[in-house]
């Protein structure tokens, strides 16, 4: 059979039916539907490690239609817990958290603020009023009343007998006394006074001492009636407050009983709460502010319903939580109330969502994520802090129970990466939702595509897209996809040449998006991208770069590549050359001489050697070489897309029959001389026409050769289009190596017949001629004749 040539309708974007709607969400798109429905199923599974890694294409609406489709499954949801870190006073360096329903975290929190001046003026007022006052004095009356008679009666019976009780730096002691009543040395006595006196001294002495004991036995029951008394004092005067705190929170166990422990702890320190002495010695004392402040960690009084939480930067204290520090007389200090939540407080109840390649960036961050979701729970620790000196009073926070879901979205790459690489990632991310590249033109799929097209112009400044325009993008949407029944998942592709049309539109004060701005749009940006691509064709215009497009040539051909720079893809021809000699080697690929061949490209060539072998080695052994290799190319090759060329350079030198070069070719090619597809067809027709008409005028004759199962990925621009209507350009599809070689050359490939021989005249005839004629000559060679 011939090669087919396509029509102008062939290869123009294909005319979609619209449907009507007027907006659309992207998870009814068949290409997300897998997605979806992994989401629904891991959304509502509750057992642990049913957490979800949503891939897919770049620019898929991965993230951000994974965001919106969370926040609509949580709407329904009851609202999250608060939570909130109170002082454990039994253990201070161990901080407890509390569960608390949502908004009353921070009502409690200003309660307790409120509360510690209330107790501090009650307290004040309770221990400076009169009749504590009055009762500390009766009690020290009364406790001393008793010991002063005692020492009254001692001192006036030693005086009786000559001495005296009197005070000293030691305390009270026993002396002598003079004959002018002051105390006197027992020296200067007389003998015989001095022996009764000393005798009666150590008498009372005994019994100053037993007073003195029993003074301190009073001393310390007055003290210990004192601590009775402020005790019952601060139970009193704190009790009204403290009793209406209890009331309102007994409904919530865990906090009733720490309201329980707050009011004897206040009690068992009331020093912080009395104003000091002015000549008390300093102590360190901690406020009541810090002692009983309330750390409320994660506040939800202003949601109503759980939430989705983004973690950008997902390291451990973002992650985790951090514990602050403040600097104090050039040392740290910290305490409980200085801890601070991370994403998994903020997002516990609800949904965390982290990204897969920032994710692979805290490789510690997620040794800590799989520890948290095995346990259930979210421990704030310091791992910055492990080898440092350590600060004293630093608390420990007690773990969190944890209950949410954790979404992580990526690409492809990343999902496939962490699979293999971690052995436990399965056990913790079982639902996979995946995303596919594109979706089959249905007329859903249109639909849905065209009200998402018109819900988004809506949105840019308000200026509707009409027909013309939702029909240019569901083109280009099958433009990108690569396939004319076929519309991109990559719909935020579509949303930026919206974006930019729509700032066209306003700035030209136009009512609407229609082609005409859409074409503008398009082609603005392709001025904006196509430095590189300009460049390279001026090359080709000024003849630096050598490439034909009029006459023939014997053992040359224009292949085609494409270069895909991110931003902007492009094609443009390369001159591939052949060149024939006896010899044993075959087919021999320069390229890969000087290692600028990828394997797949040189597998091409391989495969070139076998087809080779096949058609013409059935005789007598190959007896040639044919160097091929792609001229003026510095920058390696990979591909097998241009097997098909180099074949046509390899038959044509062989045969001596030229090649058009007003004809470019792309294409694989097996052993069997069968087209195979290739990737980049649209482009690197474009590329050629670009080269056709910077050249001068097109000829009529030009145009490009594509295997037959590339036709369907065919979608080009405007003006190649408008030139293959008018009959100035053309595409040719073929099926097999012989259909290109008809055209390239005009004379039969040639059908082989029973002895292996090929009708005379044909391309196939004239290479096994060759073929055998460097046979001879080899032969010749090795005997010598």
């Amino acid at each position: 059979m011939a090669a087919k040539a396509l029509k102008a309708k062939d290869v123009s974007r294909p005319a979609f039916k619209l449907g009507m709607r007027r907006d659309g969400d992207i998870f009814a798109l068949s290409s997300h539907k897998r997605a979806r429905e992994a989401l629904e199923f891991g959304l509502c599974m509750k057992d642990p490690g049913f957490n979800i890694f949503v891939l897919g294409p770049d620019r898929s609406g991965r993230m951000t239609a994974t965001l919106d489709y969370m926040r609509d499954h949580l709407a329904c949801m009851p609202r999250p817990y608060d939570w909130i870190y109170l002082n454990n006073f039994r253990r201070t360096h161990r901080p407890k958290p509390y569960r608390l329903p949502a908004g009353v975290g921070r009502v409690f929190r200003d309660r307790m603020t409120a509360l510690i001046p209330q107790l501090r003026e009650a307290l004040a007022g309770a221990f400076g009023g009169e009749k504590y006052q009055t009762e500390i004095r009766a009690q020290g009356e009364e406790a001393q009343s008793g010991i002063r008679a005692e020492l009254e009666a001692l001192q006036a019976e030693a005086q009786q007998h000559g001495l005296d009780v009197a005070q000293t730096e030691q305390g009270l002691m026993v002396v002598a006394r003079g004959p002018d009543g002051n105390p006197a040395s027992l020296d200067s006595l007389p003998p015989a006074q001095r022996q009764l006196v000393a005798s009666k001294a150590a008498e009372i002495a005994q019994r100053l001492q037993d007073i003195n004991r029993r003074a301190a036995m009073a001393q310390g029951d007055l003290a210990k009636s004192l601590v009775d008394l402020n005790r019952q004092v601060a139970d009193t005067a704190v009790g009204a407050l403290l009793d209406d705190l209890q009331k309102e929170y007994s409904g919530y166990r865990g906090l009733a009983r720490w309201l329980v422990e707050l009011r004897e702890d206040i009690v068992d320190n009331l020093i912080g709460f009395l104003p000091r002495p002015p000549d008390s010695p300093m102590q360190a004392v901690e406020p009541p502010e810090r002692r009983y402040a309330v750390n409320l960690l994660v506040d939800h009084s202003d949601n109503e319903t759980p939430g989705v939480v983004l973690e950008a930067n997902p390291t451990y204290e973002n992650l985790f939580g951090r514990i602050e520090y403040r600097s104090v007389q050039g040392g740290m200090d910290t305490d409980f109330s200085m801890i601070r939540a991370g994403a998994l407080h903020r997002a516990n109840g609800g949904i965390l969502v982290l990204r897969a390649d920032d994710l692979a960036r805290h490789p510690g961050s997620w040794s800590f994520l799989k520890g948290a979701l095995r346990d259930s729970q979210i421990q704030v620790d310091e791992p910055h802090r492990a080898n440092a000196v350590p600060v004293a009073g630093a608390p420990r926070p007690k773990a969190i129970p944890l209950d949410l879901k954790v979404v992580v979205v990526g690409s492809p790459h990343w999902y496939y990466t962490f699979y293999s690489v971690d052995p436990e990632f399965q056990t913790y991310f079982k639902v996979k939702a995946d995303i596919d590249n594109d979706m089959d033109a249905t007329a859903r799929n249109l639909s849905v595509y065209a009200g998402l097209i018109r819900a988004r112009a809506k949105e840019l400044h308000g200026i509707p897209c009409d027909n013309s325009g939702v029909a240019r993008m569901l083109g280009m949407a099958a433009r990108w996809a690569g396939h004319r029944k076929k519309l991109t998942a990559q719909f935020e592709f579509v949303e930026d040449v919206l974006t930019e049309a729509a700032e066209l539109a306003r700035n030209n004060g136009a009512k609407k998006i229609d082609n005409t701005v859409i074409g503008e749009a398009l082609r603005q940006r392709r001025r904006r991208n196509a430095r590189i691509e300009d460049r390279m064709h001026e090359s080709i215009s000024d003849g630096t770069l050598m490439i034909d497009t009029r006459g023939t040539a014997v053992g040359q051909i224009n292949g085609l590549t494409v270069r895909d720079l991110g931003d902007h893809q492009y094609g443009s021809p390369s001159r591939i050359t052949a060149r024939a000699t006896p010899g044993r080697e075959g087919v021999v690929n320069i390229e890969r001489y000087v290692s600028m061949s990828g394997p797949i490209q040189q597998k091409g060539v391989m495969v070139l050697q076998g087809f080779i072998a096949g058609h013409f080695a059935r005789r007598f052994p190959l007896s040639f070489n044919s160097s091929i290799t792609f001229e003026q190319n510095y920058g390696g090759v990979e591909g097998d897309s241009a097997s098909m060329a180099e074949l046509l350079a390899v038959l044509s030198d062989l045969s001596g029959i030229p090649l058009r070069q007003d004809l470019a070719i792309t294409g694989s090619v097996n052993q069997r001389g069968e087209t195979q597809a290739i990737g980049g067809a649209p482009f690197k027709i474009e590329g050629f026409f670009r080269a056709c008409t910077d050249a001068g005028a097109l000829t009529g004759d030009q145009g490009v050769v594509i295997p037959s199962t590339n036709a369907a990925n065919i979608i080009l621009r405007d003006p190649v289009v408008e030139e293959i209507e008018k009959g100035r350009f053309h595409i040719w599809s073929v099926k097999n190596i012989e259909e290109a070689i008809e055209l390239f050359t005009g004379v039969k490939a040639g059908r082989q017949r029973q002895d292996g021989s090929y009708q005379p005249g044909t391309v196939y005839a004239r290479v096994m001629e060759q073929l055998e004629a460097f046979d001879v000559i080899l032969k010749e060679r090795a005997t010598g004749v």
